[in-house]
């Protein structure tokens, strides 16, 4: 919940200190003191669109910031932290600055974020009522989910369920049909590719092997001769080489132990007549290869081929491979695809026929419990003098999968909340309808009936008592006293009913400071509300009138 809020240079605000409970606080004051300003301020620290209007003239920025206990319940919230690499605390400090020229920067627990993300967590927190602003109750997606919040959530999961198997079904048979879509001269240059890598008998390596084997062949002759030379020196001449290191060997053998450095000379001439030995094996192998021009030719061929195969392909031959079994895969499914794509489209059939007969139940009991809820609202819009208004809401279903819109894992409808003013006059969109007054008792009647379920824990209204008085006025501030025990409430009023039904009140002052206008705000002890209300209803002489009132609404909050 918010415990603390600080404004500084604020508009007509110069600073003030607020701190908050649980339960109701009603904020009142005359007429131009500044009561919206605390809406502003809220609007801006939970990220709304900077203003240069909102900070105080003469000042170079306006600053606001709110202090929000969290509690175990704040999963949302521990969520979004944890996205943002930000510790959680017991408490969340939010900070926004406003400079004169209507840039701003936001703060949260001292880490700069963006503004995108307090909206985010102003969405998770605050529930933000008047002006047509911030009205969840005009979207949508909210209209919907008043009805799917009564549903059995087994049946929601199964509709989101079986859309999720038709989406893949029908993935599954695009792609299907993504192959079957290659053209002839595609399969056939794939076929011809192929057949052409086969031959060459790719692998890895084999362009390096076949240089290789380019290059003895082209320099046969030249490779026989040196063999010939070589081994005529080393092995076969008189004296030959190893015939004159195992002399040398000889002459030092005797004498070797007596001389450090003979011994070690004698230790490599022996070394080498062992190398020497391992180089005429190789010299005769040389000898003995038998050229033969025709394999030859036939192996440049194969080079030259791989060469342009790597080439037109752009990879080596690992990529060659890799093309290959590409090809062997799309092939071979071209060659099935038509039994594949047969069976897919009947499990896109299936798929499509569950998902329709889990939406239509879904829809069933959208509309049932549509019904209920309306029948529910209707005793308390009596009360909140909305007795002409007639609600229902309206569901558009689609027809088919190919009706996009209206095909999710939500179901096939289009919830719209529509409102009858008068009798006889059509149904039209509630945001087409309502004023704010209107939309905000509509709030409080939803949730003195149950229907607001999950809302956000600290709600402000702003326009709730527009245009009531009366028994309708002390109706109101009944319910929202009654919403106050499960989540904060803040409300700005001018009825001395709605005030009389609060917990804590708070009286917004516009005074005159250094040639300046200053609004102030002031949490008024129990005794103090008493003179307050008074003055809402008229002056001094109104003060029995009001101990009155302040002990009628609190008998009304005490017995909820």
């Amino acid at each position: 919940m918010l415990v603390s809020l600080i404004i500084k240079q604020f508009a007509l605000i110069e600073h003030v200190q607020l701190d908050l409970d649980r339960g109701m606080t009603v904020f009142t004051g005359e007429t131009g003191a500044g009561k919206s300003m605390l809406v502003d301020a809220l609007s801006a620290v939970f990220g709304a669109r900077a203003s240069a209007d909102w900070v105080r003239h003469g000042a170079s920025r306006a600053e606001v910031m709110a202090v929000w206990a969290l509690e175990a319940g704040d999963k949302q919230i521990a969520q979004l932290l944890a996205e943002q690499d930000i510790e959680m605390d017991d408490e969340l400090l939010l900070r926004r600055i406003i400079n004169s020229d209507g840039r701003s920067r936001a703060y949260l627990n001292g880490v700069p974020v963006p503004s995108k993300l307090m909206q985010k967590l102003g969405r998770i927190c605050l529930d933000l009522h008047g002006q047509h602003e911030h009205q969840a109750l005009l979207q949508a997606d909210f209209q919907r989910q008043l009805l799917d919040a009564h549903l059995s959530a087994s049946l929601m999961a199964e509709v989101r369920s079986a859309y999720e198997a038709w989406k893949q079904a029908g993935k599954a048979l695009h792609q299907l049909q993504q192959q079957r879509g290659d053209t002839e001269q595609q399969v056939e240059w794939m076929h011809s590719e192929l057949s052409h890598l086969q031959i060459l008998n790719v692998e890895q390596g084999l362009i390096e092997k076949l240089q290789g084997d380019v290059q003895a062949g082209r320099h046969h002759a030249q490779i026989r001769s040196a063999a010939v030379s070589a081994l005529q020196m080393l092995d076969e001449a008189e004296p030959n080489v190893r015939q004159l290191l195992a002399r040398s060997a000889h002459e030092l053998a005797a004498v070797q132990q007596f001389h450090a450095g003979l011994k070690n000379s004698f230790e490599l001439l022996e070394q080498m007549d062992a190398l020497l030995g391992e180089v005429v094996p190789g010299l005769l192998d040389a000898l003995d290869a038998a050229f033969d021009e025709h394999a030859l030719a036939l192996i440049e061929e194969r080079l030259m081929q791989l060469l342009e195969a790597t080439r037109r392909h752009g990879c080596d031959e690992l990529g060659l491979l890799t093309l290959m079994e590409t090809w062997e895969k799309r092939l071979s499914a071209l060659d099935t695809a038509g039994w594949d794509e047969e069976a897919a489209t009947a499990r896109l059939q299936e798929a499509s026929r569950y998902y329709l007969q889990q939406a239509a139940l879904l829809s069933i009991a959208r509309v049932e419990a549509g019904e209920s809820l309306c029948q529910a609202l209707r005793p308390l819009l009596d009360r909140l003098a909305l007795a002409g208004m007639q609600v229902r809401f309206s569901l558009q279903s689609g027809q088919s999968p190919t009706d996009k819109p209206l095909y999710s894992a939500m179901g096939m409808d289009e919830v719209s909340m529509q409102v009858m003013s008068n009798p006889g006059e059509p149904w039209r969109e509630l945001s087409a309808v309502a004023s704010g007054g209107e939309l905000s008792r509509m709030i409080l009647a939803l949730k003195g009936c149950g229907g607001m379920v999950d809302a956000p824990k600290l709600a402000v209204f702003d326009e709730v008592d527009t245009g009531i008085g009366g028994e309708t006025a002390w109706c109101v501030g009944e319910l929202l006293a009654s919403m106050g025990r499960e989540r904060q409430v803040l409300v700005i009023s001018h009825l001395p009913q709605v005030a009389a039904c609060a917990d804590y009140q708070v009286v917004i002052r516009k005074a005159e400071k250094d040639g300046r206008t200053v609004s102030s705000l002031q949490k008024l002890d129990q005794p103090d509300r008493q003179p307050e209300i008074a003055r809402m209803l008229g002056g001094v002489d109104a003060l029995p009138h009001a101990e009155s009132m302040l002990h009628r609404g609190q008998a009304l909050t005490a017995s909820e």
